[in-house]
Formats: C-alpha cells, sequence, structure tokens
C-alpha cells in the first residue's frame, strides 16, 4: 500500500473515530432523558454538533467505496462487495443492534431499520449506480440532497394516495418512514431512516472519492470548498 493510500485511509479513520466520540456525547443524552432542544446552550450544540454523525457516516461509505475500486479494479467486484457487505449490515441492524439497543428478544412484535439498515441499503443500490460514469453518479446525489426536501411541500397531496394500498410500505420505506406491517400477523418494522435522501449522500460520496485521490494541495483545496458550501 502507498504512502498517499495510507495516508487518506488514515484521514477516513480519524474523521469515522471523531464523529462516534460525538455520537456518544449524544446519545448519552438521548439515554439520559434531557431534551434536544436544551435547556442550556451547551446541550443544544451537543444535539446541533451531531447532525453531522449520519451524514458523514453514509458520506464516507460511498467515498471508501470508491477508494475500494482503485484497489481492486474492476466494477463487477467492486458491485459484488457492496451488495454483500449492505445485505450483511441490513441483517445485523434486524438482529443483533436491535437487540442491543433495545436488550428486548421479543422479534415478533417489532423490528427496527436504522442507520445501520440505511447504510447496507445504500451500498446495495450503489452497487447498481457505479455502473454510470462517476460524474454521472455524484450528480445524482447531489440532486437527491438538494431536491429531498420537495416532497415536504407537496407531500400533504401526494402522501396519502401513495400511503394506500399494498404498495404504501415501499413508499415508507424508500421516503416516509413509520411503521410497516411485515406480512398478515407479522411484526411492525419502525423505518427510523428512509432510503431517500440517503441514497444521494452515498452517491455524493463516491464521487468525492475521485478527490481524495487528487494531489494534496488540490485536494484540500477543494475539500475545503465543498466542506464550507455543505455546512
Amino acid at each position: 500500500m502507498t504512502t498517499a493510500r495510507t495516508s487518506r485511509l488514515v484521514s477516513l479513520d480519524i474523521i469515522r473515530g471523531a464523529v462516534m466520540v460525538l455520537m456518544a456525547i449524544d446519545h448519552v443524552r438521548v439515554f439520559a432523558g434531557v431534551p434536544a432542544g436544551g435547556p442550556t446552550p451547551g446541550v443544544f450544540f451537543t444535539r446541533w454538533v451531531t447532525h453531522f454523525c449520519a451524514p458523514i457516516f453514509v458520506f464516507l461509505a460511498g467515498t471508501s467505496a470508491y477508494l475500494y475500486s482503485q484497489k481492486h479494479p474492476g466494477r463487477g467486484a467492486l458491485a459484488r462487495f457492496l451488495a454483500l457487505r449492505g445485505a450483511w449490515l441490513v441483517f445485523l441492524e434486524l438482529t443483533l443492534l436491535r437487540l442491543a439497543w433495545t436488550f428486548n428478544v421479543d422479534f415478533a412484535h417489532y423490528l427496527l431499520a436504522g442507520v445501520i439498515w440505511v447504510i447496507g441499503w445504500c451500498m446495495i443500490l450503489l452497487a447498481a449506480l457505479i455502473w454510470l460514469p462517476t460524474v454521472v453518479v455524484g450528480l445524482f446525489g447531489v440532486v437527491v440532497i438538494a431536491g429531498h426536501n420537495i416532497m415536504d411541500k407537496i407531500g400533504d397531496q401526494i402522501a396519502p394516495k401513495l400511503l394506500e394500498g399494498d404498495g404504501a410500505w415501499f413508499w415508507q420505506i424508500l421516503y416516509f418512514g413509520g411503521g410497516v406491517q411485515l406480512g398478515e400477523g407479522g411484526p411492525i418494522l419502525a423505518v427510523l431512516y428512509t432510503i431517500v435522501p440517503w441514497v444521494g449522500v452515498i452517491a455524493a460520496g463516491y464521487a468525492f472519492g475521485t478527490v481524495m485521490v487528487m494531489a494534496p494541495a488540490r485536494r484540500h483545496r477543494l475539500s475545503l470548498q465543498i466542506g464550507t458550501v455543505a455546512v
């Protein structure tokens, strides 16, 4: 492994570690029963800064996929890697992680679909997107991120129609979230993280991988510009 590649991977690991610390702080607040908005500025900004956590995890999953492709040439190999790892994450979310969150083995009544679930599904969808030119994957990601809130403006008119009938589960998993009945008399799947906009975030992260392989000076300049605009 080259020094440059090692440096990039170490940088990603440092970022992930910092994000995990921020996330842990906010989870302590949740379990302590302290409201997210207050009562002090310290609590407010503890919650505010953790809004970076889930986007960074999903974004860097896409970036890591791109860097993986540089070490293992061939889109077929990358697609298999993403699909298998994504399916594994979905399985872990519905089993082990659900148990770790709730300490409840009653899987027959409800399941949780959280951030690991959505990362898994986004990796599976990215396995299909990588067959497109990287610039197209990036544009798709930006459009989804920038435009997904349009549904909030027209959702009152459209949502009732989409959430009726046999296909309602699809729209809940894709965008609206909420409880999805798995079969007649089956458990309720509580969809906490929907596919949209997160598939856009992982796609944008994949395209950002092209920045990570640039010369250091140009990479640092573009990262600063992109990060500033994103914040």
